[in-house]
């Protein structure tokens, strides 16, 4: 008998797994088989006719890769560099003002948009981990035709995760999570997605689990379940441990409303079903080789909304970062009357001013929004260490502080994106 240990690329949850355990595990000589996406490892017992070519062969048809260099670090490290450095570019340029005019979810920390482009971009996770159950919605056995078939199993995804969000929101908001915890959530959340970017291009065995494997029992059971309604099965894939969705979770319970976290889970479903319902439409003409570059590119992109996604939470708990530049020359600085100092600035349509106070006095602190200029990024800004949160609206919007030791600190935009400073002088 014979023992393989292969490097797979590709795997991020127990679902690939399982997928890459039924297809080894289907060949004519395979005694056992074992997959592990944390070490990104396949393991694989046979003897004739099975060889080790027909096993790679299988693997690769699946949707996965098989690398020769367990650890691809170099690469992945340049993939970083170059990632952002493109970033720091963009952003010294002006061009991540693109975002500024999205509309916002009410009293949600993402917008309508960056939630449907993340479920877009990591769509190509959806194929590989849940493609065999989507093909078996799509392609008709009997009674029921596949555009309906497919239509009904995204229907039922869609459900489900709104469900889900629904409840993750409430909970959410019976637990009362201040503005810290939440840019700690995010931080974890980016985290997540940084680890799984790095892991689907093979550069990182990860020493442990990041999600509970699937039971084999579940998986027949969601088989069993999609053979009899494609909606039921569609249900059931929102409960699947999937590592996008478990991050999109971990933010429908920051959002700490449970309005806010349906609408939430249910911008990122959509984004994921144009991709997963053309490729159910497409199962007869899409080659299965084409799935592991759609993977590699997800894998990056997946890298770009983790450093994205820390950067900006990092904001949010306070961390004092270097702002991007604003429209004016230096800050503005307040005028003390009194026992208390005054300090007036403009909304921009791309940022804030940066402010100087002076430490122990009370700050009265009055921004005058122009309608033209208030949009769904710059319309809530965030005051880490002040501990305050505030909605502008057009008019006249006035923020009260008391800075008590000198230095500079961060402030931001509800998302993290704009950022700015207060400086604060001793007196």
């Amino acid at each position: 008998m014979s023992k393989l240990i292969l490097h797979v690329t590709g795997m991020t949850c127990s679902g690939c797994e399982r997928r890459l355990e039924g297809a080894v595990s289907a060949l004519s000589g395979v005694q056992s088989v074992s997959a592990d996406h944390s070490r990104s490892e396949l393991t694989a017992e046979f003897i004739p006719p099975c060889t080790e070519s027909i096993i790679i062969e299988t693997i690769e048809k699946t949707g996965y890769g098989v690398s020769k260099n367990e650890n691809n670090v170099r690469g992945i490290m340049a993939i970083l560099v170059i990632i952002l450095g493109v970033y720091a570019i963009a952003r010294h340029m002006g061009w991540l003002e693109i975002f500024q005019n999205i509309p916002a979810i009410s009293e949600e920390r993402m917008s309508y948009f960056a939630l449907f482009m993340i479920g877009l971009l990591t769509s190509v996770h959806c194929i590989a981990m849940c493609g065999g159950l989507n093909l078996a919605q799509s392609i008709s056995s009997g009674n029921g035709k596949p555009l309906c078939r497919s239509i009904l199993y995204n229907l039922g995804r869609l459900t489900s995760y709104t469900l889900i969000g629904a409840v993750l929101g409430f909970i959410g908001e019976k637990a009362a999570i201040t503005l810290q915890v939440r840019g700690v959530i995010g931080l974890i959340a980016g985290g997540f997605m940084l680890l799984m970017g790095v892991n689907m291009l093979g550069g990182l065995s990860l020493p442990v689990r990041l999600f509970p494997k699937l039971s084999r029992k579940l998986s027949a059971g969601i088989q069993s379940v999609g053979n009899h309604s494609s909606f039921a099965v569609g249900l059931a894939n929102g409960l699947m441990p999937c590592g996008p969705l478990q991050s999109m979770q971990v933010y429908a319970i920051a959002s700490g409303s449970m309005l806010a976290g349906a609408l939430s889970m249910f911008s990122f479903c959509l984004g994921t079903i144009p991709l997963v319902f053309a490729f159910g439409l497409a199962a007869g003409m899409l080659k299965m080789r084409w799935r592991q570059r759609m993977l590699q590119a997800g894998s990056v992109l997946l890298l770009i909304m983790g450093i994205f996604m820390i950067q900006n939470n990092l904001v949010l708990t306070g961390f004092t970062v270097s702002p991007a530049g604003t429209d004016t020359d230096g800050a503005v600085v307040s005028s003390i009357e009194g026992d208390v100092q005054y300090v007036t600035t403009m909304l921009h349509a791309n940022g804030y001013d940066d402010i100087q106070v002076t430490a122990g006095i009370p700050v009265v602190w009055t921004i005058e929004v122009d309608e033209k200029n208030l949009n769904g990024c710059n319309n809530e800004i965030v005051l880490p260490a002040f501990d305050q949160q505030v909605k502008l609206t057009v008019g006249e919007v006035v923020i009260e502080f008391t800075p008590e030791e000198e230095g500079t600190y961060t402030y931001s935009c509800w998302m993290g994106m704009l950022k700015n400073t207060i400086t604060v002088v001793e007196k």
